[in-house]
């Protein structure tokens, strides 16, 4: 299926399209029986562990082995009870329904309809794309129990936290999950190296943003931080590069690591600091998370707190004419670079009937001084006669203003796809930048932009994609998801392939690169469009320290070496 010379691959789009085809479940003849070493195990195998086998693990684990049951399981018939059903369908898209599972899944395409509470009691309720079993990994000794066992017997592994995740790398089918949520410690500390000397914060594999940013802020600090603070710290973000709120004061997450504890694939604990294994300190610092080892901690750079100002500014098409609406949508990008340059960093979301900048922040600076950053945005949208409502204040702390003002977030509703913008696009090609915004806030599209300047090389050279340091805004493009429709999912995912992203690497020269956390999990060139210039390197660290490719998540490097089949059996190439 191919347009503007994107593509889903048929492999993927068949995975997606079993719910309509017909899942072949377990005992199914297209479920090989035989041990095939080139595929992980998987259930219905002869090689899968015997029910003596897990229990045996279990006791390995101090009986932290969790079986999955599909928590939406209460939605149909062997285990139907209508108000749960009812409740959970209520708290669907409450982050915390799924984070404190050990199994579910926030992005709904690779949940594959296995098991969906907004289906008839009497639909197919299967184990099918979660995952198999999940370790509750409390203790270093659980982590490395889970992973021999998972080499010793050839099962996918997954490494998953929270589970905020668009592109399915905390979950697969037929794995085992080394569940870190519940592993959580926070220390301040004083840190003391050939390359950095003050004050730090170490945490575990299982701390949430918002958890670090209390601990922080009870020592009179700060630390850099997603924009949604029931995001994992350690995992994802951080290694995927992570941007937020001060990201233009002090860079990316990946540019406060100072040090990683890892266990490898080989079974042993390691650090890795730009003295100590650098290879592995670069990669992991913005390479990707879930490949290259198992991160136990994370310790990152704290700075001082400081004043903290807001700004909000809003307005609708009602009244106007949609050419006035996005000419106020440009009248705001058009002003992005100086308040970039100012260390500013916001969230904005744009449909094709309201626009929203909230919050806009000002870490270190004055109300006052905020409000005269936007004076030329807001003389300019006067001009137009655009009603707007605009809005600021101040807080004694940066934890006071992110409690106050940062925005919801949930992955349960859309399926997404993005781009890196440049600055050079806010500064010579706007008029484009404005019409692709149009054009795709007409295809029924929620438009999510983080801006910040993190143009500064970090002290310590990392993998960080290197278009961050020449982005002004990672734009984000959500299509919402149907649970009662597979086939108009289907078909907003090859529109976000063939049409979305397309039109917005058509701005940019060379066609651009995304935040490997925000893309498209069907980006078909991936490895540069994700990776940029860094995937050969990544790869043969990969192979380094994981020379087996025991580790695996979907885009992450060496995944190309790996195919997802029908059935979800994972297979080498």
């Amino acid at each position: 299926m191919t347009t503007h010379g994107i593509f889903i691959t048929v492999a993927g789009l068949l995975w997606l399209l079993l719910p309509v085809l017909g899942k072949p479940y377990e005992g199914s003849p297209l479920f090989s029986r035989a041990n095939d070493t080139s595929c992980r195990c998987y259930p219905g195998d002869l090689c899968w562990p015997t029910e003596s086998i897990w229990n045996e693990f279990n006791k390995t684990v101090g009986g932290k082995l969790i079986a999955t049951t599909p928590i939406a399981a209460v939605c149909h018939d062997a285990h139907y009870d209508e108000s749960e059903c009812q409740h959970l369908e209520d708290v669907w898209y409450v982050p915390e329904t799924h984070i404190e599972s050990s199994s579910s899944i926030m992005a709904p395409i690779f949940a594959n309809r296995s098991c969906d509470p907004f289906l008839p009691p009497e639909s197919p309720c299967v184990i099918g794309a979660y995952i198999r079993y999940a370790v509750n990994a409390t203790a270093e000794s659980d982590f490395q129990a889970t992973l021999k066992f998972a080499k010793t017997h050839n099962i996918r592994l997954v490494i998953r936290n929270t589970a905020h995740d668009f592109l399915g790398k905390s979950s697969g089918p037929g794995a085992l999950a080394i569940w870190t949520h519940y592993y959580k410690s926070l220390e301040v500390i004083d840190y003391a190296d050939a390359h950095y000397s003050g004050k730090a914060l170490k945490a575990s594999a299982g701390i949430q943003v918002g958890d670090a940013l209390q601990v922080a802020h009870d020592s009179g600090l700060v630390i850099v931080g997603g924009t949604c603070s029931s995001v994992g710290l350690v995992g994802g973000y951080t290694q995927g590069g992570g941007h937020g709120f001060l990201a233009s004061k002090f860079g990316l997450a990946a540019d406060q690591a100072l040090e990683w504890e890892v266990l490898t694939a080989e079974g042993n604990i390691l650090k890795a600091s730009p003295s100590v294994n650098p290879d592995l300190y670069w990669a992991l610092a913005g390479g990707g998370g879930g490949t290259y080892a198992v991160v136990l901690s994370l310790t990152v750079k704290a700075y001082p707190d400081q004043t903290t100002s807001t700004a909000n500014l809003t307005w609708t098409n009602t009244g106007i004419t949609q050419d006035l609406f996005f000419e106020g949508v440009r009248t705001f990008a058009a002003g992005l670079p100086s308040l970039l340059d100012a260390g500013t960093a916001s969230t904005w979301l744009n449909s094709n009937t309201s626009f929203s900048a909230s919050p806009v922040v000002g870490f270190g600076i004055k109300q006052k001084e905020l409000d005269a950053l936007f004076t030329p945005i807001l003389d300019n949208l006067q001009q137009l006669n655009i009603s707007y409502d605009y809005s600021s204040a101040e807080f004694p702390t940066f934890l006071d203003m992110y409690t106050a003002m940062a925005s919801y977030c949930e992955t349960a509703l859309f399926q997404v796809g993005g781009r890196l913008i440049p600055r050079s696009i806010l500064l010579n090609s706007l008029d484009d930048f404005t019409d692709a915004l149009r054009q795709i806030s007409d295809m029924n599209t929620l438009v999510s932009g983080v801006t910040f300047n993190v143009s500064k090389a970090p002290d310590i050279e990392n993998a960080a994609n290197p278009a961050f340091r020449e982005a002004s805004v990672s734009l984000l493009v959500g299509t919402y998801y149907n649970y009662t429709n597979w086939g108009e999912d289907i078909a907003n995912q090859v529109l976000m392939t063939d049409k979305i992203v397309p039109m917005l690497s058509s701005i940019i020269p060379g066609g651009g690169f995304s935040y490997l956390n925000e893309g498209n999990p069907f980006e078909p060139n991936w490895e540069h469009v994700f990776y940029g210039g860094n995937y050969e390197r990544l790869q043969t660290i990969k192979d380094k320290y994981d020379p087996e490719g025991l580790l695996y998540a979907r885009t992450a490097v060496g995944s190309n070496r790996w195919t997802e089949r029908v059935d979800g059996r994972l297979c080498r190439l």
